[in-house]
């Protein structure tokens, strides 16, 4: 999204990084706003979500340590640890 002048001077003022600013749009909850506008939450319902995703993407990570693919011509022929 393209941000106005507005909002960087206030997101500037308030400490959010780019990176905090992309969280929110892309794992907030949407709602209508004044004016036709959308308004992106980040509660703690959205919080939570995420923090169970990281955790489950721990636990792969853990199992994908010390694996081995071995590819040719973009073909998978063996996974081994």
């Amino acid at each position: 999204m393209k941000m106005t002048d507005h909002a960087k001077v206030r997101q500037n003022q308030r400490g959010m990084s780019n990176l905090v600013i992309d969280i929110i749009e892309q794992y907030g909850r949407c709602e209508k706003a004044a004016g036709g506008a959308i308004k992106i939450y980040l509660g703690n319902r959205e919080y939570q979500n995420i923090v169970h995703e990281i955790k489950q993407f721990l636990q792969k990570l853990d199992k994908a340590k010390g694996g081995t693919i071995i590819v040719h011509d973009q073909d998978i022929l063996t996974v081994y640890k």
